[in-house]
């Protein structure tokens, strides 16, 4: 989705609920904001209030786990680097 945004007179940046809902953004969601020179990008910071307990030989995660497809998730895992 391609979208232009204009500042309100308090120059703040308001995200439609159109905007939101293509980005999964649920209201009142806290994002973190990344700034360069001529660029802002706003992402949904992860959740983690889980922790990684060991079960048997397992180590297992505890918390949430994200709805992430499972093409997706094997997608960003064949091309994750440190």
């Amino acid at each position: 989705m391609m979208t232009e945004l204009t500042l309100d007179k308090g120059n703040r940046l308001v995200l439609t609920s159109a905007v939101r809902k293509a980005a999964g953004i649920p209201q009142r969601q806290k994002l973190r904001a990344h700034v360069s020179p001529g660029r802002i990008v706003l992402e949904v910071p992860a959740s983690v209030t889980g922790k990684v307990v060991r079960r048997g030989k397992l180590k297992v995660w505890t918390g949430k786990v994200p709805a992430t497809p499972i093409e997706d998730a094997v997608e960003r895992a064949r091309h994750y680097t440190r």
